[in-house]
């Protein structure tokens, strides 16, 4: 095990958001090059409700899930609040140094339908 090569490889990865009118957030990453060595590894995700900082990670950001796969749907947003995510990669409990944080606000969804009724 290489705890240093995660820690190295994670800060170099890249990780999305896209917000969806359907009042999700789709978090996506590039999996670490060190999971088919290490089948254990697992990524924690973490979530605050402020815009993202311009360098660092967001204060008080809260782990919200860990997830062994590069990807996780966040169903426990609030329409109009804007958030910021970041990933660490866990091995054995220990963390590697963050990835970039990335982050938006959940739109409204469209009206689909109005119906006008004149008296």
């Amino acid at each position: 095990m290489r705890l240093r090569s995660i820690a190295v490889l994670l800060v170099l990865l890249s990780a999305t958001v896209a917000f969806a009118a359907t009042h999700q957030a789709a978090i996506s990453w590039t999996d670490s090059p060190d999971k088919a060595a290490n089948p254990t590894l697992s990524y924690n995700v973490y979530r605050a409700a402020v815009a993202c900082p311009a360098s660092g990670v967001p204060a008080g950001a809260t782990k919200i899930t860990n997830v062994t796969t590069a990807s996780f749907t966040d169903t426990a947003v609030t329409v109009g609040q804007t958030y910021c995510y970041f990933v660490n990669a866990t091995l054995n409990g220990t963390e590697a140094s963050p990835s970039n944080d990335s982050g938006g606000t959940v739109p409204v969804a469209p009206v689909t339908s109005l119906t006008v009724t004149v008296q």
